[in-house]
């Protein structure tokens, strides 16, 4: 539960529209306060409940059989009301509980939280998420308060973005498959409005800390013992700030800081701390990378302890998490390792989440690094550091027109959920967030887990997959060999596609209507109701079809100012991330709306889509060499082939299929999922790629890449017969290296980020935390630290590269490593490992052919 008590500014009879951003629970006040912030003058301004709403949660027991709970001071009332079940797809009567208390409803272990006493429904979320469902208040929608009271404001359309609106909703959704085509529109338009509503720019400030340093011990922030030697700030309106404690032994040193950044030396170090207190009250938003575990609580537990009044202290803290009692604070670390920001809004750039290889990814720009313990700098030296800390982090926030918190508002407009949740969580919870919302829109019960679990008993197919309960993606064997001029269509969101198509969603598949029965989905049991729109067919199909047929085009139209042309990348970045990962979600018995039938039989069409689709290449005289759950890799097409193939999938199954990447050649071996492909500017795209991750060691991704070099001029088999000889010979040369030990140690490092502190680590201890325990003797090591080290042949087996010795090094395991790693490249060229270093070949290795 996200909970503070804060200063609430009801007394604000009105409010020009102003964006809804955050909301949470005062445990004093016993209500849910909401933060808005106004754009002119650049505050958040909290909102305290003012419709006496109160926590709930639902009973299938009639309000007699509850009769013991009367009894109890903190439950306001029992009284009957009606849901919709859609699993059912009738209403039924429940007893809704009403309590002055979330605790009185879930939270605690005890007989205090009724969800502990018996059955309940919608007794596990968040209270303030409840109160913005029941009031349909959207986080990132404009709001104004006229009178006391909450009113929409929606700010204006221009016209010719209604007008490509129109044409969507009447070119491209005409002969649409849903069910109900009226109630699609309707859904295409409200988003559309909403995600075309403006993005203010938010008045945001981002600080980082340094503290004193001891050898071997890492600061604990829950103590704060130690002092904090400088906080740095960077904010809007470019203010540059540096506040130094002074220490008679520590030499000042030189001044190379930017002329524009403006030093403050302070001899007392609570009065460092207050002044930076004052400064961060001037923000609506804090923005800090791993603040809520390190910066955050570090500086509110230190404030304490030098006796600042908590009233003077901006800073709440929460279980897991740090906020502000009057602005919202984002935690960079937590966003930036969300794997779908990751994957798909930074396309993979970074592959560790310390803040040094973020900024290098990101924005070309490094840590300051003066070649010496932090423990060693001057005093100027130790601002330069910890200020540049500050500005890589506030230009996390501003790169590329502040994308980074363009993104956060869209992402909390789709998910309903405060900004400081989306940049914590997974896409699961925005996505759980979503459908939640849309349960209450339509006054429809939330239902259990284990109700979704029963009515998935014994009605699924055998799974092929490892780990999971239903069958995945098509993958189609591959023809071995060198093919070349090879084309990959790819089906653009083919599993959103597919959701929206045939209408599938948990209270859907396996509908209770006896003439459903008859729309069955192709390989299963299953069929599809015929009567009524599927929720996540709705939700997921109107963001899908907006982002493809509507954001895409919208965003490249020639007439818009850079702010619009913005702002529509930005939502259709959104929407990708979102759609991208929302078959995964549904798909993942983690998630709580997880239905197996549904996540079955999206696969299942999903693989008859991609056997109808090789069936129409094979009779329009296409070669199809390969396909990979959404993807095909056919042999040298004319575009009238492909396009016939387009429009028979279009037709056929209301999927787009489109032309991905044109290969100069493609390699395929005997595996699935593994190939290697070289484009026709000579880009080479490899199958998994282990070279390529940040923690192989320098030396073996040197060589992946003068390998990659070597494939990438290949034009013909005689050259590519060439290129086999020069690799072999590259990997025998670098092998010959290895084993002599002749690779330099930073050359072998393996470097790893550390995501937690090494004394968390307790029943199993990877590699790279026994090489940073080794190295806490000499230096202070916390989570986002990278660890380089070295295999060696005696125990423990890893040494930081600081401690190791030439000697030492396990030449054998990094010859196992460097196969591993160069085997996605020589298994599909047929070539054999052993046989390049001149050993006996291994038998049973199939040998590699031509067409």
């Amino acid at each position: 539960m996200q909970s503070q008590t804060t200063e609430v500014q009801n007394e604000i009879r009105n409010l020009p529209p102003s964006l809804l951003i955050s909301a949470s629970y005062d445990n004093q006040k016993k209500s849910a306060v909401l933060k808005f912030y106004e754009p002119t003058s650049q505050k958040i301004i909290l909102w305290s409940d003012e419709i006496g709403h109160k926590p709930y949660c639902f009973s299938k027991l009639n309000p007699e059989e509850l009769d013991f709970l009367q009894e109890r001071d903190d439950v306001l009332k029992i009284e009957p009301v009606k849901r919709l079940d859609l699993l059912r797809d009738e209403e039924v009567t429940l007893s809704k509980i009403t309590t002055a208390d979330p605790l009185a409803i879930g939270g605690t272990q005890s007989d205090k939280s009724i969800r502990n006493l018996i059955e309940t429904w919608e007794s596990d979320i968040k209270y303030y998420e409840n109160y913005l469902y029941d009031r349909s208040l959207i986080i990132g929608k404009f709001y104004e308060i006229v009178d006391g009271k909450i009113q929409p404001h929606d700010v204006e359309i221009p016209d010719d973005v209604k007008l490509a609106l129109k044409s969507l909703l009447w070119d491209k959704l005409q002969n649409d498959s849903m069910v109900d085509t009226k109630q699609f529109e309707e859904y295409i338009t409200e988003w559309a409005n909403l995600l075309n509503q403006p993005i203010p720019i938010m008045k945001r400030l981002s600080f980082d800390i340094e503290v004193e340093v001891e050898i071997g011990r890492i600061p604990d922030p829950k103590i704060a013992e130690k002092k904090v030697t400088a906080i740095g700030f960077n904010g809007t309106d470019e203010l540059k700030q540096i506040f130094v404690l002074r220490d008679p032994n520590i030499e000042e040193g030189k001044n190379d800081l930017d002329v524009d950044v403006k030093i403050r030396f302070f001899d007392d170090e609570r009065e460092m701390i207050e002044a930076a207190f004052k400064l961060i009250q001037e923000f609506p938003f804090v923005v800090t990378y791993n603040g809520d575990d390190f910066d955050m609580p570090y500086l509110y537990n230190r404030a304490e302890r030098l006796g600042i009044k908590n009233s003077d202290n901006p800073l709440y803290m929460m279980r897991d998490s740090a906020t502000l009692k009057h602005g919202v604070h984002i935690d960079l670390y937590r966003t930036l390792s969300n794997r779908s920001f990751q994957i798909y809004a930074f396309s993979n750039k970074y592959t560790d989440f310390s803040l040094n290889s973020v900024s290098k990814a990101l924005l070309g720009e490094e840590k300051i690094d003066y070649g010496v313990d932090l423990d060693k700098l001057t005093m100027y030296q130790l601002a330069n550091y910890c200020f540049n800390d500050a500005r890589l982090t506030y230009r996390l926030t501003s790169f590329n027109n502040d994308i980074l918190m363009k993104l956060l508002v869209v992402i909390s407009r789709i998910g309903r959920m405060p900004i400081d949740d989306i940049a914590r969580m997974g896409v699961s919870q925005w996505i759980r967030s979503l459908l939640y919302y849309e349960h209450r829109q339509r006054g429809a019960l939330i239902p259990k887990r284990e109700e979704l679990e029963r009515r998935s008993s014994g009605v699924v197919n055998d799974a092929v997959i490892k780990d999971k309960k239903y069958r995945g993606g098509l993958v189609v064997e591959p023809i071995e060999g060198i093919h070349f001029d090879v084309t990959v269509m790819d089906f653009a969101s083919l599993y959103p596609s597919i959701i929206k198509v045939r209408n599938i969603s948990y209270e859907t598949v396996r509908c209770p209507h006896e003439e459903c029965k008859k729309n069955t989905i192709p390989d299963t049991n299953h069929w599809a109701c015929t009567k009524k729109n599927g929720m996540t067919a709705l939700v997921i199909g109107s963001l899908r079809d907006l982002r493809v047929n509507y954001y895409k085009s919208l965003s490249k139209q020639e007439n818009l100012t850079e702010d619009q042309r913005q702002q529509y990348t930005v939502v259709s970045q959104a929407l990708k991330v979102i759609l991208n990962a929302s078959y995964g979600v549904m798909g993942a018995e983690i998630f709580p709306l997880y239905f197996l039938p549904a996540a079955e039989a999206t696969t299942a069409i999903g693989r008859y889509i991609i056997l109808q689709t090789i069936k129409r290449c094979e009779e329009t005289g296409i070669k199809v060499l390969y396909g990979d759950t959404d993807s095909l890799f056919i042999k040298n097409p004319t575009r009238e082939q492909i396009q016939k193939v387009i429009e028979r999938a279009k037709k056929e199954h209301g999927v787009e299929l489109e032309v991905d990447k044109e290969y100069r050649y493609v390699v395929l071996s005997s595996r699935k999922k593994n190939y290697l492909g070289v484009t026709k500017s000579g880009k080479v795209d490899v199958k998994g790629l282990t070279g390529k991750k940040s923690h192989t060691p320098p030396f073996i991704r040197t060589l992946f890449y003068e390998l990659l070099e070597i494939l990438s001029k290949v034009k013909s088999i005689e050259e590519f017969n060439k290129a086999k000889s020069q690799i072999s010979s590259k990997i025998a040369e670098y092998g010959k290296k290895v084993e002599a030990k002749e690779i330099p140690l930073n050359e072998l490092a393996f470097n790893v980020m550390i995501s937690k502190a090494p004394s968390e680590y307790v029943k199993t201890v990877p590699q790279h935390i026994r090489a940073a325990k080794l190295l806490e003797s000499i230096r202070e090591i916390k989570k986002g630290d990278i660890i380089s080290y070295v295999k060696i042949l005696n125990k423990p087996g890893v040494k930081p590269v600081e401690l190791a010795r030439q000697d030492e090094v396990d030449s054998k395991k990094y010859m196992e490593f460097l196969e591993s790693t160069l085997d996605q490249i020589t298994s599909s060229m047929g070539l054999d490992f052993d046989t390049i270093l001149g050993k006996p070949k291994q038998t049973g290795l199939d040998q590699f052919f031509w067409n």
